[in-house]
């Protein structure tokens, strides 16, 4: 890694008190310029409920790839890895509750991450590490480089307690069909048997009309339907996450955080498609998540 010279940036303190500022959240992901993904879309759902945030950007983008041009980069590895280092040496993975990575860009920012993840998991006791597997979808197939799935199934889900793929990515990180529920409760009992305490598959085929959410652990299993909304925008699964785990360190049960995190995505998502505005509306997602719990009904299966 090359060297910088920050020593003209270097002062010293003025009555400033010395406690360290508390963190909830560290979130590792994408961040853009203009619309919602990665942490763009993850972080005002968490800030909105209160919760302090730690955002580690992985590419700084000016929007997303399906726009005719796209400006700024991935960022490198040795970036990346610095970025990483400082979280580190200010202590944050001992202080933060939950700990969510999204898009990496890189197969060599994955691999960074990893390296990241084996060394200080084991200083960091109460840090619970919720994976987002984001590789590609149904529709556009895979849009990252390949290595990439290899860093998710090897190294990062047996570190992971809560990994939230879609159907398309719990098929790729399986060799399992999954976009079927009975399909895709199977291949997320093969996930878990590498690691991981939970599993949301979301986007899983239901009726016509519908989508299913399934959450799926060692001795539940939870389903939830909601209505396939015609509308196809960046950041849905971020928000997904990011109010999940927001609910969860407020303490709410988990089958509850994740109805509350389907309702909040649904009725952001509709408000996008009535406002017809091009990028995911993720700021009416709190509001719905708060007033509307049980929109859709959560059933056991098991």
């Amino acid at each position: 890694m090359n060297e910088v010279d920050h020593s003209h940036l270097v002062h010293g303190r003025r009555q400033r008190p010395d406690g360290p500022l508390p963190v909830d959240v560290i979130s590792v992901q994408s961040q853009l310029v203009y619309g919602h993904a990665g942490n763009s879309a993850a972080v005002p759902p968490l800030r909105a409920l209160g919760l302090r945030v730690a955002e580690i950007p992985t590419t700084l983008l000016s929007n997303a790839p399906f726009y005719s041009t796209l400006r700024g980069r991935v960022l490198p590895a040795d970036w990346f890895a610095d970025l990483l280092l400082g979280t580190q040496e200010r202590g944050l993975p001992q202080r933060a509750r939950m700990l969510v990575s999204g898009y990496f860009g890189s197969v060599d920012n994955g691999t960074a991450f990893a390296d990241w993840l084996d060394e200080v998991l084991p200083q960091s006791p109460d840090l619970r590490y919720c994976l987002d597997p984001v590789i590609g979808d149904t529709h556009t197939g895979p849009y990252v480089e390949p290595g990439l799935e290899r860093v998710f199934a090897e190294r990062l889900l047996p570190h992971a307690w809560l990994v939230t793929p879609n159907a398309f990515e719990l098929g790729r990180l399986t060799g399992m069909p999954a976009l079927e529920q009975e399909d895709a409760i199977a291949a997320s009992r093969k996930l878990l048997e590498r690691g991981p305490e939970w599993v949301i598959a979301h986007s899983v085929s239901g009726d016509p009309g519908e989508l299913v959410t399934l959450a799926i652990g060692r001795e539940e299993i939870w389903r939830w339907t909601s209505p396939h909304l015609p509308v196809d925008v960046a950041g849905t699964g971020d928000v997904l996450m990011s109010l999940l785990v927001a609910f969860l360190i407020k303490g709410h049960t988990f089958e509850d955080s994740v109805g509350r995190a389907i309702a909040g995505v649904h009725a952001a998502l509709e408000v996008t498609l009535s406002d017809g505005v091009e990028e995911f509306d993720v700021l009416a997602a709190v509001p719905a998540a708060l007033a509307t719990p049980h929109r859709f009904r959560a059933e056991r299966l098991a």
